[in-house]
């Protein structure tokens, strides 16, 4: 069962109200990726996370505040562009542009998730090498990210996200690299590093969930 709202947002740039639909309430079905991707209903829900406004050019959050940036930025090649990345899904677009706001202004991790999410959206259209571009793109941002900032509870995630992104680009060395620099208290987490240092090994790139973990 899904429940989706209607809210009045301002767009951070232009100041104009406008609504937006987001998804307020759903029934998991099944297991998360390896990479944190949400299951279903949340997973189809995506083309909700991000808005372009009505008025102008910039896109923005539905979930959480935007920075804020010269609005002449939403002018420049590198916005308009997608950063030169061609053949984008349309949701795919709205979230790399929402990856290179937050770029811009040095928000990293942030930036790093919304190039993520661009190539969940390149994969469900089987656009795997502009969905490798979009997660090597992530991991330039992850690289930036000063770990003294984030919380601890949310370095485990962090790094397991970044491992699977490695293997899923075919980084296959840096990603067995990555992995075998930690250990996990949290069974569930050590069970996914093993998992991803054995697919890396085999050089499998496939996307897994989960439930696929013995």
């Amino acid at each position: 069962m899904s429940k989706f709202d209607i809210k009045t947002m301002k767009c951070n740039i232009c100041g104009r109200e406008q609504e937006v639909t987001v998804l307020a309430m759903a029934t998991q079905h099944g297991t998360a990726d390896l990479d944190f991707r949400p299951p279903e209903v949340r997973r189809s829900a995506m083309p909700l996370w991000v808005h372009r406004c009505d008025y102008c050019r910039n896109v923005f959050s539905t979930s959480e505040p935007m920075p804020e940036y010269d609005e002449k930025y939403i002018d420049s090649q590198e916005y308009t562009t997608c950063g030169g990345i061609a053949s984008l899904p349309e949701t795919g677009k709205l979230f790399v542009k929402e990856a290179l706001i937050y770029r811009h202004v040095k928000e990293y991790l942030k930036a790093g998730n919304c190039f993520l999410y661009a190539a969940w959206t390149c994969d469900d259209e089987k656009l795997d090498v502009i969905a490798t571009v979009c997660r090597k793109k992530a991991l330039d941002c992850y690289n930036e990210v000063d770990g003294s900032t984030i919380p601890k509870r949310q370095i485990p995630q962090m790094v397991l996200r970044i491992i699977d992104m490695q293997r899923r680009c075919g980084l296959f060395d840096d990603a067995i690299g990555t992995a075998e620099q930690f250990a996990f208290k949290n069974e569930q987490y050590e069970k996914m590093r093993r998992f991803q240092i054995e697919k890396a090994n085999a050089q499998d790139k496939r996307c897994y969930r989960l439930e696929d973990i013995a």
